[in-house]
């Protein structure tokens, strides 16, 4: 049996990357405290999780030799071409981090220095911007990724101060190694912050160097934090400016021109939903891209969504791209069914951003439909009729399958419709987030 290939947009590989960037920070923090506390016991915890993150470096090396690479938008899977293209990247620092030198250095009778031969497990730091940044849809990135890195960068560096300070200034027995390293990283903290306060000052020449040196650079943090700090913000709430800028335009504009004030009630609440959802407008997405993208984003976007229905699972591709195509968008307000109790069905729905209600015929409801869902593909295999209302509780956007081009495609794909039906016929209860109406 082969082993399966792993996919960087895929989400185990993503999930992964991020324990594995984990592993990466534990050993940035590990290593230089072993190496200028040789003699310092770790908790039974502590020891526990730097074996896990051992295995998982040995693991991620086999992992990185399945994982497919991009290559002009399309993923090559080869396993000669990934070996080699492993091999020219982070293969030699992969296999050097992951190799258990110090346990080896141990073994020969080289205890004294088996916690040198631990750094090598710091070759893997210069991967940390990139393992956060494919750890994509496991985390939400953008702001994130540059917050964390800065925290990252921020930590590592206040420990190795702290490991710097307490290799030339090391513990005379007094103080417990806790202790002695608790008082290491207050003099890291305070005199990279330039907030010194001369209760540990350094009483000879190597000390007095390594201060001015960290608070020189310390002068240089600060400034960086500052301005990433201001960064990260002001893109935080670039959104949020843009959206305000559009409302007080769209209150001009429709001023100016006299549109009745129940039609800017409906198009202030579409956009005040969106940004409290936090939305993204995929319209204004594709219509920025260049013309010849626009086309096929859009199908793409629309053969995603018809991929989740379960009833189309196991469909050809080229089925699929069949209905991605024709797909019609929609606009609901809130308060307006989109499918009525009782009527014949003639088309399914898939929501694309937005909440929707299922009423049963009283009118009492019974769930509510999010982002992603879908609801009323049962009316494309037959003129039933519906088993419940769907109404509108905000302002949703909508694609819309009509039964006329459903019953269209088929006619090309008859093996298709024999499998829908048939697995109509055995359908008993929707599943969770959607709803057979």
């Amino acid at each position: 049996m082969s082993l399966p290939f792993f996919y960087p947009d895929k989400r185990f590989k993503r999930s992964w990357n991020f324990g594995i960037f984990l592993g990466v920070f534990w050993y940035a923090l590990t290593v230089p405290i072993r190496v200028v506390l040789p003699t310092t016991e770790f908790a039974e915890w502590a020891l526990w999780l730097d074996q896990l993150f051992s295995v998982l470096f040995i693991v991620d090396i086999f992992i990185s030799m399945r994982t497919a690479v991009y290559v002009a938008g399309e993923p090559v899977s080869n396993q000669k071409f990934l070996l080699e293209n492993y091999l020219k990247g982070w293969l030699v620092a992969d296999l050097l981090s992951a190799m258990p030198f110090v346990a080896i250095a141990i073994s020969a009778g080289y205890a004294d220095v088996a916690p040198l031969a631990g750094l090598l497990r710091l070759l893997r730091i210069p991967k940390v911007p990139r393992l956060l940044k494919e750890s994509g849809s496991f985390l939400p990135m953008g702001t994130f990724e540059r917050a964390a890195i800065m925290l990252f960068w921020l930590t590592v560096a206040i420990n190795t101060v702290a490991c710097s300070w307490a290799a030339i200034y090391p513990n005379d027995g007094t103080m417990t190694p806790p202790t002695f390293f608790n008082k290491a990283l207050y003099w890291s903290v305070t005199t990279l912050s330039s907030t010194g306060y001369g209760d540990i000052t350094p009483t000879d020449n190597p000390g007095r160097i390594l201060a001015s040196f960290v608070m020189l650079i310390g002068v240089l943090f600060n400034g960086f934090i500052i301005a990433s700090i201001s960064s990260i913000v002001l893109q935080a709430n670039a959104y949020r400016l843009k959206q305000q800028e559009k409302l007080v335009n769209l209150a001009s504009f429709f001023n100016q021109f006299g549109v009745p004030k129940e039609l800017q009630n409906a198009i202030f609440s579409y956009y005040a939903h969106s940004a409290t959802e936090k939305a993204v407008n995929s319209k204004e997405i594709i219509e920025s891209l260049p013309d010849a993208f626009q086309k096929e984003v859009l199908h793409k976007i629309n053969m995603h969504m018809i991929e989740q229905v379960p009833l189309f699972k196991g469909t050809s591709t080229e089925c699929l791209s069949a209905f991605a195509g024709v797909l019609i968008s929609e606009i609901f307000n809130p308060g307006q069914d989109i499918i009525e109790y009782g009527a014949i069905g003639q088309e399914m729905y898939f929501l694309q951003h937005g909440i929707v209600e299922v009423l049963t015929a009283e009118g009492y409801p019974v769930t509510r439909l999010r982002n992603n869902s879908f609801f009323g593909e049962m009316a494309l295999l037959g003129g039933i009729k519906r088993t419940a209302t769907i109404r509108a509780v905000t302002v949703c956007d909508i694609y819309k399958l009509e039964k006329t081009d459903f019953d269209r495609i088929m006619e090309q794909f008859p093996d298709v419709r024999a499998r829908l039906t048939s697995q109509s016929s055995q359908r008993k209860a929707p599943p969770t987030g959607h709803a057979k109406s």
